[in-house]
């Protein structure tokens, strides 16, 4: 367990280093590059991640997933090298597509062409390896170099509108290092070994199959960006794109825990340990009730003011969509327990796929209907709409993994718990006048405050496990430092 409370710290380190560079840079940028600067970036990073849908494929999962089943080291290294192999045949088709619509296209060309590195950046991303060694710490810590300085780019080079192409390259140059960083310690473990066809064949049904619902997810999450940019243009992008990053920074900490535990439960499951696996979901079910439904509730009580100093005064319209999208956060937590953790560790890949196309099909639809008089806003609640979908569906078919009771008693308590969060946090909103920064500043320190004294109160189980670990620890130190 203190290895993966270690790896979770790191990974969500991880996640939140690679939105560290437009999290922080994100109140400079918005002033500088306003929301038409801001709209074709979105939009164009929306085409390009169609392309990098085909380039990733299932790979982070798949690949994590087969690493931590190996216990051989030449087992291993040809598990690597076999996956790698299709990975870079996969990109060298997808980059001849790529040439081949930057020649057709016109608009934003230049912008196109410096997104090659972040094609090329893709193409080379090993870090499923270390997920699924279980080797988190090696990750965060090579990117945090990289991603301080992709900041300090940013402020020192982007001073107007023109320098878009600079912020583009900035962020493409900067992931494209951090990927060649991760190959000096892979080379280091993993030995060159001959691969057959068979060994490459082998891998290439299971990817495809864990592809459908990554695909279905770029249905939602980068097609109705690009219907959204068309029917209603470039700044409607810029407001939902600038609501998703917010977003997204909670979405990180949750997403991580999936990430984590991933090549945990399959190594249980391959082990055929079923009762460990019930034991693993029950505790990462309450962790994830316990922090996204107060994120959740928080965020939305904060979103009006947050969003004036934080992106400025010409993104006032993004607070209501980033209100509708903040339970998206609660439904992304639901399904990466649901999903990633039981699913896909389980090898129930096809109920996974059923999920997520259900949910992606819903969304489109959605979109569809409602983006010609609602703009950002239709896309929104189609964002929505795919995360609750799925997330049920997954449920659904995980329910034999879980207590269905359990689970209504802790999402209850956890509930009424986040909105004495929201009210804590509303009421500092409306109450009291102080510059927009403090204030924000303010309203998490109130409402986290009240959920800490709630979940004190209620003796939350959880929580005094965790705290007496800690304490456990601290006594240990004290000790060990006596004469």
């Amino acid at each position: 367990m203190n290895k993966l409370m270690s790896n979770y710290i790191f990974t969500v380190l991880y996640q939140l280093l690679l939105m560290l560079t437009p999290f922080i840079t994100t109140p400079y940028v918005s002033r500088i590059l306003k929301p038409e600067g801001i709209g074709i970036d979105a939009y164009v990073l929306s085409i390009v991640q169609l392309f990098i849908v085909f380039t990733v494929l299932s790979l982070p999962m798949y690949g994590s997933r087969q690493i931590a089943v190996q216990k051989d080291q030449n087992d291993l290294s040809k598990e690597f090298w076999s996956i790698f192999s299709f990975q870079a045949c996969v990109a060298v088709l997808n980059f001849i597509a790529y040439f081949i619509f930057i020649g057709a296209f016109s608009t934003h060309k230049i912008l196109f062409l410096i997104h090659i590195t972040t094609l090329l950046a893709y193409s080379l991303d090993i870090s499923w390896y270390f997920i699924g060694k279980e080797q988190m710490k090696k990750i965060a810590i090579r990117n945090m170099i990289i991603k301080v300085a992709g900041i300090i780019l940013t402020f020192i080079l982007i001073k107007n509108y023109s320098d878009l192409p600079f912020y583009v390259a900035i962020n493409g140059g900067t992931l494209l290092v951090g990927q060649l960083i991760m190959w000096r310690p892979l080379l280091n473990e993993v030995k060159f070994v001959k691969i057959s066809l068979s060994d490459f064949q082998a891998h290439v049904k299971p990817i495809l199959i864990l592809f459908l619902p990554q695909l279905m997810i770029q249905v939602y999450v980068l097609v109705n960006r690009i219907v959204l940019g068309n029917v209603s243009g470039e700044v409607e992008v810029g407001y939902y794109n600038q609501a998703n990053k917010v977003v997204k920074i909670a979405i990180g900490v949750i997403s991580s825990l999936g990430t984590v535990l991933l090549p945990r439960m399959a190594a249980e499951f391959a082990k055929g340990n079923q009762e460990q696996l019930k034991r693993y979901t029950d505790t990462t079910l309450q962790f994830v009730l316990m922090i996204t439904l107060p994120m959740t509730l928080g965020l939305m009580a904060i979103s009006p003011n947050f969003v004036i100093w934080f992106l400025g005064k010409d993104f006032l319209d993004v607070s209501l969509d980033l209100i509708i999208m903040s339970p998206v956060i609660f439904f992304v937590g639901l399904a990466n327990v649901f999903g990633v953790q039981i699913l896909v560790a389980t090898n129930q890949q096809n109920k996974y796929s059923v999920a997520i196309t259900v949910g992606a099909i819903l969304s489109l639809i959605t979109n569809l209907l409602l983006v010609s008089s609602m703009g950002s806003l239709a896309t929104t609640i189609a964002l929505l709409v795919a995360e609750s979908i799925g997330a049920l569906i997954q449920m659904y078919y995980a329910r034999s993994y879980f207590h269905f009771k359990t689970f209504l008693q802790l999402f209850m308590k956890y509930f009424l718990l986040s909105m004495l969060v929201f009210l804590a946090a509303w009421f500092v909103g409306k109450t009291i006048t102080i510059t927009p920064v403090l204030l924000t500043l303010l309203q998490l320190l109130a409402g986290g405050i009240v959920y800490g004294l709630g979940l004190l109160l209620v003796r939350d189980p959880l929580v005094y496990k965790l705290l007496g670990t800690f304490s456990q620890k601290y006594l240990v130190k004290i000790r060990e430092r006596r004469p």
